[in-house]
């Protein structure tokens, strides 16, 4: 199906740079956004597959991970305190 829809300059200058970004057409982007608006964008689970099946590949034990999930949470928390 071929939609005409008129978005202002400014909203099409970033939407170019935003499907460049992503190797993409802005046509092909712009449908993406369209898709993901009616139907919902991509589950958590979906999200995290592939970082899931990084991990799955190490030797990292939970509680490494648990940890290291912390120190950047922490790190981010002080960042956003002006503490670091």
């Amino acid at each position: 199906m071929i939609i005409s829809v008129n978005i202002p300059d400014g909203t099409e200058q970033i939407l170019a740079k935003q499907a460049a970004l992503r190797g993409q057409s802005v046509e092909s982007y712009a449908a993406e956004l369209i898709r993901n608006g009616v139907i919902g964008s991509r589950s958590f689970a979906e999200i995290l597959a592939p970082f899931r099946e990084q991990i799955a590949g190490t030797q990292i034990t939970d509680a490494e991970l648990e940890n290291a999930f912390e120190d950047a949470r922490n790190e981010v928390h002080a960042v956003n305190q002006g503490q670091e």
